[in-house]
């Protein structure tokens, strides 16, 4: 009997089970790690893993060593290079379902007019940091932020981030339900040293809070009035060819998420 007819014949339903549970466990880890440095630093195993191949293969007793030493504790390795990862990766499991529910989210209205005043701080040379929570929840973040809770509102966001208001230096963050839930919030900075000189701070902190959530992030420059949006570890500026307000429909759109009832 041919080896393929025997090993469908001999295959089991829960080996089916087994390729459908890894397949999503695989699919799940790709989207994580899509455009993050991840992805270059697992490409720089690779090219240890193909070295050490070769290393063995000609008998490079040194380099074989080495490199096989290296190997043993590549356990270790990865716990300490992918900390940020491993810890983002747990928290969207449990925040995360297979199913997304229609019902919950961010509707188009509130995201048209977070985009309004986006469009209203750049008119006016104002600068803002706003943070539209996705799936991942954002508790870490509030520690000395001012909690408000409040029906989201043009003109509440437009004084938050006035010059004279002692909330605007921080991010406003506007939760699952629509709500402006906290002002004055302190974002993690990024460490990528690759950003322009043009982008500042809200930069940084922007693209610092992309690469441990899955939160979107628009910021609004005082110095050039660019609106730019921040998530998965990518910040980009709007241009003629890019258009922010449709990638944050976008984006919610695929998440099958929106923000408000």
């Amino acid at each position: 009997m041919p080896f393929t007819f025997y090993f469908l014949n001999n295959i089991r339903w829960q080996d089916y089970v087994d390729i459908i549970i890894l397949a999503i466990i695989i699919y799940r880890i790709l989207l994580m790690l899509r455009g993050t440095r991840t992805i270059q630093i697992l490409s720089g195993f690779l090219v240890v893993a193909i070295f050490f191949y070769f290393a063995d293969l000609f008998n490079l007793i040194g380099s074989t060593w080495v490199l096989r030493n290296i190997m043993s504790s590549i356990v270790i390795v990865f716990i300490v290079l992918f900390q940020s990862d491993i810890k983002n990766a747990l928290a969207q499991m449990g925040t995360t379902t297979l199913f997304h529910d229609a019902h919950l989210g961010k509707s188009s209205n509130i995201l048209d007019s977070i985009y309004s005043v986006c469009e209203y701080f750049s008119n006016k040379r104002i600068g803002a940091l706003i943070v539209l929570e996705n799936e991942m929840g954002l508790g870490d973040y509030y520690s000395g932020a001012t909690k408000l809770n409040a029906e989201f509102s043009r003109q509440l966001l437009v004084s938050i981030f006035s010059p004279n208001s002692p909330l605007h230096d921080g991010a406003v963050v506007i939760s699952r339900e629509g709500l402006i839930a906290y002002a004055g919030c302190i974002l993690p900075l990024s460490k990528e040293i690759d950003i322009s000189k043009n982008q500042g701070t809200r930069h940084r902190a922007a693209l610092g809070l992309c690469e441990e959530s899955d939160a979107v992030i628009l910021t609004v420059s005082e110095e050039t009035g660019e609106i730019s949006i921040a998530h998965n570890g990518e910040l980009i500026t709007q241009s003629p060819n890019y258009e922010i307000k449709s990638k944050v429909k976008e984006i919610f759109a695929k998440s099958k998420k929106t923000i408000g009832p």
